[in-house]
């Protein structure tokens, strides 16, 4: 069974290396008003059971909007929130709700053939462009500007490692490695269209596996979008150690489902 506590502090970490963070009893309040509509950057991280439903949402929207920024929640615990999520409507939330596998490397690593014409850098100023222009050309990464902006915090921050694919010199796939303490994830994994489907990502995955070794991570983690892309991450052996579910709440903007399907 998935520790909720445990999971949660690893996304603490993860956010809090490119946003600004307060806390309170329920959780967190995420906020970066340099790109204020990046949403892992700003929205309120809660898992707590919330006593004041009521309260709390106003609350909410009181410093979110105190900062010019669009009230967001991401709530999880849902059975013991069930009065907050029945007060989202009246409150001028809209939400949706999702179930996200969470995925752990077994520490065994897949036979790959040998392929002479791929080449996995790690990311510098000398190829940054060239992995940002990867990141920046998946559509469900939301809007190219804004993962840009998003891209330039993390990588600057000495907790996330950026790698770079290439085929034949072509740089076409890119990922990066986020470390907190003997904990690693694996982030942002992405494949230009043109190179999807030839198995690339798996030697990305497998070069990055070898890294959390040379750095004794304890544990490597991915969590998937989809059960899609879950199963193409479980060909690498990061296996399935349970689900979350939670919700997304909004006030304004599009929902990530919307994001997602505009892939």
């Amino acid at each position: 069974m998935l520790n909720l506590e445990h999971i949660m502090q690893l996304d603490i970490d993860y956010v809090k290396s490119f946003s600004e963070m307060e806390a309170c009893k329920e959780g967190v309040l995420f906020y970066n008003k340099a790109i204020p509509t990046y949403y892992d950057a700003n929205h309120a991280h809660v898992w707590r059971k919330i006593e004041k439903p009521v309260q709390f949402l106003e609350d909410i929207k009181t410093f979110y909007q105190s900062k010019s920024l669009i009230p967001r929640l991401y709530l999880y615990n849902l059975e013991d929130n069930q009065a907050c999520i029945e007060s989202l409507e009246m409150h001028g939330f809209q939400y949706e709700q999702f179930v996200n596998e969470i995925q752990c490397w077994n520490g065994e690593f897949r036979q790959l053939s040998p392929h002479p014409a791929i080449k996995i850098e790690r990311v510098t100023e000398a190829n940054l462009n060239e992995a940002l222009a990867v990141e920046m050309s998946i559509s469900a990464f939301g809007d190219p500007e804004l993962i840009k902006m998003a891209f330039e915090q993390a990588y600057y921050s000495p907790s996330f490692t950026y790698y770079l694919l290439k085929l034949d010199g072509v740089p076409c796939c890119s990922a990066n490695l986020f470390v907190s303490g003997n904990q690693g994830r694996i982030e942002s994994v992405a494949t230009i269209e043109s190179h999807r489907g030839r198995g690339l990502i798996g030697y990305m995955l497998q070069h990055i596996q070898q890294q959390s070794v040379n750095q004794k991570l304890e544990q490597l983690w991915i969590w998937p979008i989809t059960d899609q892309v879950a199963k193409v991450y479980d060909r690498y052996n990061f296996k399935s150690v349970g689900s979350i579910a939670s919700i997304h709440a909004f006030t304004e903007g599009k929902s990530i489902q919307d994001i997602r399907q505009n892939s």
